[in-house]
């Protein structure tokens, strides 16, 4: 969490000596003598998306997975097939991770459109009250589905799957994306939210895990001749 930390702090200082002398006599314009007030509260909202952007692109996933991994773990401790993929994809060798990072590059293709994405979505942070608000609801989809990518890796989805899964259930993805964005826009402790959220993610797929699990032995059940 050291390097998060520092990270954060460098984003803070800088977002401060750089915007407030900017967006100061805007906000002061625009309400009097409140601006001054939410001109340090926009910059810590934008100053806050920005480290989690680049500590969630940089440095966060490692972290996450073990966490995420840590609790099915726990709470599927006997179930022997997702075991094994958590414990095979924890004991990849060196190599074999780089071979992987090298395949993925080309989705890397994509990564204009992310970009272009992200400093829209920034810029929209300047509008106050409502530029917030377009935010969360812009990214609800995404950031909903997104907690539950580590699992959908550890059943061996296929985008199209994963992509009817959010179809069948978008509200309650877009639910948990807006819950989870609001935490994350709390400014300097957003970076531990995360963490709350990749549980509580977690504990999401362990309850759609055994609810599958009942569902099919249930089916197995029904399909038990009673005169064997």
């Amino acid at each position: 969490m050291i390097p998060q930390l520092g990270l954060t702090l460098v984003i803070y200082s800088c977002s401060f000596i750089v915007l407030f002398p900017i967006e100061a006599p805007i906000y002061t314009l625009l309400m009097g003598p409140f601006g001054i007030v939410a001109a340090w509260y926009s910059i810590l909202s934008q100053a806050g998306a920005l480290s989690l952007l680049i500590v969630n692109l940089f440095l966060m996933p490692h972290i996450q997975r073990v966490a995420y991994d840590a609790v099915l773990s726990r709470e599927f401790a006997d179930d022997v097939v997702l075991m094994a993929k958590i414990r095979r994809a924890g004991n990849v060798p060196l190599y074999i991770r780089v071979v992987r990072y090298v395949l993925m590059l080309p989705d890397l293709s994509s990564l204009p459109n992310t970009i272009a994405k992200a400093v829209a979505i920034f810029i929209l942070n300047f509008i106050p009250v409502i530029g917030p608000v377009f935010t969360i609801v812009i990214q609800s989809g995404s950031r909903g589905l997104q907690g539950h990518q580590r699992y959908f890796q550890l059943k061996g989805y296929t985008r199209r799957q994963k992509d009817d899964i959010f179809r069948a259930h978008r509200a309650e993805y877009m639910g948990f994306g807006i819950a989870a964005l609001i935490l994350e826009l709390i400014p300097v402790i957003n970076l531990f939210l995360v963490f709350t959220n990749t549980i509580g993610a977690a504990l999401w797929a362990v309850d759609i895990e055994r609810k599958t699990k009942a569902r099919e032995t249930s089916a197995e059940e029904c399909c038990i001749d009673p005169l064997q």
